[in-house]
C-alpha cells in the first residue's frame, strides 16, 4: 500500500493532537468525499447518461438523416424542380376553325400527358335511366347536382354489381382546386357562378354546363352555404363530367348525324365506357419545349361535331 498520500492535517512524532486538529481533519475528510463523489457523478453523466440520449443515432446522425444522405449520394435524381410533382388540367374545344392550340404548362420539363374526350352527361345513362334526364340537359358536358336527390333519379352513378359510385367531382373539392373563396353566408348561387367562372377561365374554353332541378330550386331560394351544411347537403354536391380516356392517334369525333340522335347523343354502353369512336379525326400531340405542348385534332370537317378534350399533365 502506498504511503504517498497527503495527510488531511499533518502532524509530527510527539506533537499534541488537539480537538481543533481532530475537528479540522473531519471537515477535510467530508469535503474530500463530497468532491470525489461529485467528480464521479459528472463522469457518469458525461460518459454514460449523455451518450444514451444519442442512442438512436450513429455517428451523430439519425436513421432518417443517413437515408437522406445516402439517397443523395447513390439514388438517381429523377426530379430536381421545387415541387414534388407539377399538375395541370386544360379544357379545350376543337372545331374545324380552331383545330390546334399551344398549351403553356410551364412545368419546366416534358410532362406526362393523358387526353380525355368529354362526353355529354346524357351519354352515361343506361336503359334503366334512359330519358330520365331532362332533354335540355342531355348535351351538357358539366352538370351540377345534389347526390341524394339526383344520383338515383337521373342515373348519375356508375354501378358494378352491388357497388354504386356517384359520378363527378365533389363540389367542395373542386372549389379548393380552383381557389374559389367563399363564406358560409354566401348564397350557393353566387358560389356556383364563381366556380363556373374559375373553371372556364383562360386558358380553358367554355363548355355547356347546367344544373339539376333540385339545384335550380335551391338557387332560387337563395339558400346559403351555412344552410346547406346544416342540412348535411353541402358534402353531397357534385359536378358531373364524363371524361373518357383516348390514346394519341385514336379517333375522337363523330359526325353530326351520329352525335345528334333522338336523345341528343348516342348513349354510352353501361358495360363498356371505353367504346370505340367513329370518325377519322385524331389528336396529334407534340412537346415543343419544356414549357409548351402543341395539340392538334386532325381531320375535323363541317360534318363533325366539336370535340371537347380534357388534357391532364404531370411532371
Amino acid at each position: 500500500m502506498s504511503n504517498d498520500c497527503t495527510p488531511y492535517v499533518p502532524v509530527n512524532p510527539g506533537d499534541l493532537i488537539t480537538a481543533e486538529n481532530w475537528n479540522d481533519m473531519q471537515c477535510k475528510v467530508q469535503e474530500d468525499i463530497a468532491a470525489k463523489a461529485a467528480a464521479a457523478k459528472e463522469e457518469i453523466i458525461k460518459e454514460g447518461v449523455s451518450r444514451a440520449d444519442n442512442a438512436d443515432k450513429f455517428d451523430g446522425k439519425s436513421a432518417t438523416e443517413w437515408t437522406e444522405t445516402l439517397d443523395q449520394r447513390y439514388a438517381p435524381k429523377m426530379h430536381d424542380h421545387e415541387e414534388m410533382a407539377g399538375y395541370r388540367r386544360f379544357i379545350k374545344r376543337f372545331t374545324p376553325e380552331l383545330d390546334k392550340v399551344l398549351l403553356h404548362h410551364k412545368l419546366g420539363r416534358f410532362p406526362l400527358v393523358d387526353i380525355y374526350r368529354l362526353e355529354s352527361i346524357g351519354s352515361i345513362q343506361d336503359e334503366k335511366n334512359k330519358g330520365a334526364l331532362p332533354a335540355e340537359f342531355q348535351k351538357c358536358k358539366l352538370l351540377f347536382y345534389y347526390g341524394h336527390a339526383d344520383a338515383e333519379k337521373y342515373g348519375l352513378q356508375r354501378q358494378v354489381f352491388r357497388e354504386k359510385v356517384r359520378i363527378g367531382i365533389p363540389f367542395r373539392i373542386l372549389l379548393a382546386e380552383l381557389n374559389v373563396e367563399y363564406d358560409d353566408d354566401d348564397p350557393i348561387e353566387d358560389v356556383l357562378n364563381d366556380m363556373w367562372d374559375a373553371f372556364m377561365h383562360d386558358p380553358n374554353d367554355e363548355l355547356e354546363h347546367c344544373q339539376s332541378p333540385w339545384v335550380r330550386e335551391c338557387c332560387g331560394q337563395r339558400r346559403t352555404v351555412a344552410e346547406l351544411k346544416k342540412g348535411d347537403q353541402w358534402n353531397d354536391l357534385y359536378v358531373a363530367m364524363v371524361p373518357v380516356r383516348v390514346l394519341v392517334g385514336d379517333p375522337v369525333c363523330r359526325n353530326l348525324a351520329q352525335a345528334e340522335g333522338t336523345a341528343g347523343v348516342r348513349p354510352l354502353p353501361a358495360d363498356n365506357v371505353n367504346m370505340v369512336r367513329e370518325g377519322v379525326c385524331r389528336p396529334l400531340l407534340v412537346h415543343v419545349n419544356y414549357d409548351t405542348t402543341y395539340l392538334q385534332v386532325e381531320g375535323l370537317t363541317a360534318t363533325t361535331s366539336p370535340v371537347d378534350l380534357m388534357i391532364l399533365m404531370r411532371s
